[in-house]
């Protein structure tokens, strides 16, 4: 596939958030409480909360990252499966965000989980994937409701994601650059409206035998969902769910909430992803110098814990980068901030570093520090044993078939044209509702990591 050209803006090069939704505690947790409260059987409301939970990058059908369907090139494939999956709205793109405001419970947010639940009753038992599946996009239009923020670039010749494409939280649950969307902590009413329609759709749903179901009722329902939705640690949410029968949590894993008074070490394994051969990139139309230093780079990145000596191999010169002005385009202005970023997003837990992570901008002396406390923690690091596991496979549309790869690449050029610049996009196991980006500049001859950038995604 060739890869797409374009000119960055110091939107994208600093910071990107796009689209996500709440998190694997509702998509898989709660759907399979309220599964069993509404009477499935546990193997029934697993099997329904799985098919919710692989929504958002559990199966290929699934994976569509906004900076490749959006940004790095214009792919309404992609663009189209994330609204429907994410964002249900009567208009489709591409379209103004103002013509997708997405409404909490509206028909389009129910027409997937209707649909799923208007099956005969002698195939109710081998619809319940897509029960989950229709679940997931109600839930969704709770944390996503309102008009898409269209992140600002600076304008005039600079490149932009394209705002008919793009798909972000609305400026009232936190904007494009947040995760405060998915944290019900922060919307207790939202979280429950969300829950009751969900419990509606389970109730009513056809029995799966000739035995009906016996459903609790919902007056009995709602006030245990109060530790659940104030939950505001991995650790509490794993209280909340043991508490109320719910044995195994491997499903918190990843989500955008810090771990607790103890590392949350579980891997969930419900996933329906092809394994990547290695975690070498064969990418085709991509110039094999570029290639090779991608390869070299994110082979180092994923399994170094000297983060000083990866960006003295990797990254640029600063003191002749900074006289060209570069940095102010593309973000660290000294070798101590591109450690800080390479350090930040091979962190374990995630949730812990959020806010560091996605901050936009050089990060202060007391945001590095906390950074470094965080990866002085046992386990602070995410550790693989292969690498290529760190990797979620993409599968970029084009020209030609591509094979399975652990990160995408897109070249670009400076404004003047002078200094060929590229990203490497990937999205690690670890952070599993985040894009990462590694942006590389030519200089003097020579590739060199210049800034890592990031984009919320589902």
């Amino acid at each position: 596939m060739k890869a797409p050209h374009f000119i960055f803006i110091a939107w994208l090069l600093s910071h990107s958030n796009a689209s996500l939704a709440f998190e694997s505690d509702v998509h898989f947790g709660l759907t399979q409480w309220l599964a069993l409260q509404a009477g499935f059987d546990e193997f029934a409301a697993r099997t329904i909360a799985t098919g919710d939970q692989r929504v958002d990058s559990g199966d290929m059908q699934f994976l569509d990252l906004e900076l490749m369907y959006a940004c790095l090139g214009k792919d309404d494939v992609g663009a189209r499966r994330a609204g429907t999956h994410h964002y249900p709205t009567a208009t489709s793109v591409p379209a103004a965000p103002e013509q997708r405001s997405v409404v909490p419970g509206s028909e389009a947010a129910k027409s997937a989980a209707m649909t799923a639940s208007q099956v005969q009753p002698n195939q109710a038992s081998y619809m319940l994937l897509k029960l989950g599946e229709g679940l997931h996009i109600l839930q969704d239009s709770w944390s996503h409701q309102g008009i898409p923020e269209v992140p600002q670039g600076p304008g005039g010749e600079a490149f932009s994601c394209d705002p008919m494409r793009t798909w972000n939280h609305s400026k009232a649950r936190g904007g494009w650059n947040s995760h405060k969307a998915d944290l019900t902590m922060y919307w207790p009413a939202d979280s429950v409206a969300m829950a009751k329609a969900t419990y509606e759709i389970l109730v009513h749903y056809p029995s799966l035998s000739q035995t009906p179901r016996v459903a609790r009722s919902w007056d009995t329902v709602l006030p245990l969902l109060d530790g659940f939705v104030a939950a505001s640690t991995k650790e509490q949410k794993r209280k909340w769910f043991n508490a109320h029968g719910i044995e195994d949590v491997s499903f918190l894993e990843g989500i955008s909430l810090k771990d607790g008074t103890q590392p949350f070490t579980l891997k969930w394994s419900g996933r329906k992803l092809p394994p990547l051969p290695s975690a070498q990139s064969r990418q085709h139309g991509i110039d094999g110098d570029l290639l090779d230093f991608y390869n070299r780079f994110f082979l180092q990145w994923i399994a170094t814990q000297n983060f000083e000596t990866l960006a003295l191999q990797f990254g640029p010169d600063f003191r002749t980068y900074n006289a060209r002005g570069s940095a102010a385009l593309t973000g660290p202005a000294n070798r101590a901030q591109l450690v800080a970023r390479l350090k930040v997003w091979r962190l374990r837990d995630h949730g812990r570093v959020a806010d560091l992570a996605h901050s936009s901008g050089q990060l202060t002396e007391r945001q590095i520090a906390l950074i470094e406390a965080a990866a002085r923690e046992a386990n602070g690091y995410a550790k693989y044993d292969d690498p290529a596991a760190a990797f979620f496979p993409l599968l970029p549309r084009g020209q030609d078939v591509s094979p399975l790869l652990p990160f995408f690449v897109s070249t670009a050029t400076t404004p003047d044209g002078s200094h060929p610049r590229a990203i490497a996009v990937a999205k690690l196991r670890h952070a599993p509702y985040d894009t990462v980006a590694a942006v590389a500049e030519k200089v003097d001859g020579r590739w060199s990591i210049v800034s890592i950038v990031s984009d919320v995604d589902h």
